[in-house]
Order: structure tokens, then C-alpha cells, then sequence
């Protein structure tokens, strides 16, 4: 596994929530995230029961939720921390398929020059150097 790649949410600003204009928690998501991140993000907000109308703004590396009940805020504010952590670990395992994906595609380019060189070689020692005077003639 490479290095672990994390994000966090910081601490959230009062706003208005962009889709219903009620009140809203805006939580900035530091160091800002890539695209893949925001897949992972998106499908953990959108799943967690105590976040209401999460919102992301991806350009702005930002989510928002309604703002909930003083009565409900810590279960909101640790949803969200829950949410960022489980889009860190998604995350993280995407960019490990990734780097093992390249890795192995590099393996099987080595494997097959290596092949082809094994043929070119076998095609030089049947043939002992005939095979240059043969294309020679041929195109001469």
C-alpha cells in the first residue's frame, strides 16, 4: 500500500445551502481533493442518514449540509468527519488499483519485448545472417 493520502473537513461556516436556500453547514475539504475523491465523497454523504441535502461544490472543495438542530449537531458534525475518512480509505485503495494496474501493464510490456526479442534471436541464429542478404536481394 503507498503512503496514505488524507483529506480532512474543516472546521464548518454558517451559509445558505445552495439548493434550498435554508441555513446550511460549510465544510471547506483541505488539501483540496481530486475527482475520484469526490465519487468516493459523494456516495458516503449521500448514504449517511444524519447528513440532510449534502451538496458538494468540487470546484471550491467544499460540501454542504442542512444545518440541523443544536440537539443533532455533533451527530451531523461526526457524520461528516466519518464521510471524509471513508472517501480517504476509497480513495487510497483506487490509486493503489491504479499504481498495481500500471505496474502490471509494465510487467507485460516487459514480458512481450522480451518475447519478441527472444524470437528475433532465434530467427538470427536459424538463419545465420542469410536473412539480411535474402531482404537485400529481394528489394534490390
Amino acid at each position: 500500500m503507498t503512503p496514505e493520502l488524507t483529506f480532512q473537513a474543516e472546521k464548518p461556516l454558517l451559509g445558505t445551502h445552495p439548493v434550498n436556500g435554508g441555513d446550511a453547514l460549510i465544510f471547506a475539504i483541505t488539501p483540496p481533493p481530486p475527482t475520484w475523491w469526490w465519487r468516493a465523497m459523494r456516495r458516503h454523504a449521500g448514504a449517511n442518514p444524519a447528513l440532510l441535502r449534502p451538496w458538494d461544490q468540487e470546484q471550491d472543495s467544499r460540501i454542504t449540509v442542512v444545518c440541523p438542530s443544536l440537539a443533532d449537531l455533533t451527530e451531523v458534525l461526526d457524520a461528516v468527519d466519518t464521510c471524509v475518512a471513508q472517501a480517504n480509505v476509497d480513495y487510497q485503495q483506487e490509486v493503489d488499483l491504479q499504481r498495481a494496474s500500471a505496474a502490471q501493464l509494465q510487467t507485460d510490456k516487459d514480458d512481450r519485448d522480451q518475447y519478441l526479442e527472444n524470437v528475433r534471436h532465434a530467427i538470427d541464429e536459424r538463419y545465420d545472417g542469410e536473412g539480411d542478404a535474402t531482404l537485400i536481394a529481394a528489394h534490390g
